[in-house]
């Protein structure tokens, strides 16, 4: 899928869960879309697992086993995970947000209470959301590239 058709497709749904939340939509359609290669990586195209949200010992769904590549004491390394894996979009970003709101080092690093999208985006980082020390300036630039922020409603 082209990248402008997948913000497209996800775009609705992002701004559905983040109402109320205090979460940017800009943001979460650029996580979707760095996390997923927009829309292309098996986990999100076949599980519809769009942030790459790990299925830890007490998630009680369905899970699957893929490779993934983590930065640990500066050097990527690749290891096998398991993931969450959802039915359909709609289950993926709804749970997103939970896993989110549950996970008290969201809220203790500010994401939730981040003025903006950048500022939510370093947020996250620091809450250990993303091994990639260049996560939030990644993020950043697709928002920027796709003018994002006019899904901040």
């Amino acid at each position: 899928m082209e990248q402008s058709n997948f913000i497209k497709h996800i775009c609705q749904q992002a701004i559905s869960v983040c109402k109320n939340t205090k979460l940017f939509p800009s943001l979460m359609i650029a996580q979707a879309c760095l996390e997923s290669n927009y829309g292309r990586s098996r986990l999100s195209s076949l599980h519809h697992n769009y942030f790459g949200i790990k299925a830890s010992a007490g998630w009680k769904g369905d899970s699957v086993i893929y490779s993934t590549q983590e930065y640990v004491h500066g050097k990527i390394i690749t290891v096998k995970q398991p993931f969450r894996s959802y039915s359909t979009l709609t289950d993926g970003f709804a749970d997103r947000v939970r896993f989110l709101q549950v996970n008290k080092r969201y809220t203790i690093n500010g994401v939730f209470s981040s003025p903006t999208p950048e500022e939510q985006a370093k947020a996250f980082l620091k809450a250990g959301y993303a091994t990639d020390p260049a996560y939030p300036q990644k993020l950043i630039s697709i928002i920027q590239k796709y003018n994002l922020k006019q899904y901040d409603l």
